[in-house]
């Protein structure tokens, strides 16, 4: 949207399967006052790959960042079972 404020952060790659990868992506809209943020994670096993996403009003602080790492763990290792 126009007039938004966006900040991104790469938090790393995940050892599962052949490889995840979580993000963060934090919003502001300075004419409302509000903020969102939203957790991405991108997670492969062979030709089959997963995307794992969560979001919620709130800043970086809010975001349950290492639940939202063990669920795209147990989402990428359920791709095959």
């Amino acid at each position: 949207m126009p007039g938004l404020d966006a900040v991104s952060r790469w938090h790393g790659a995940l050892a599962v399967e052949e490889g995840a990868w979580v993000y963060s992506l934090d919003t502001a809209d300075p004419q409302i006052g509000n903020t969102d943020i939203h957790l991405f994670s991108v997670g492969r096993d062979g030709r089959t790959v997963t995307l794992v996403r969560w979001g919620q009003m709130g800043d970086f602080e809010d975001a349950p960042l290492t639940a939202f790492r063990t669920t795209t763990k147990t989402a990428v290792n359920k791709l095959w079972s």
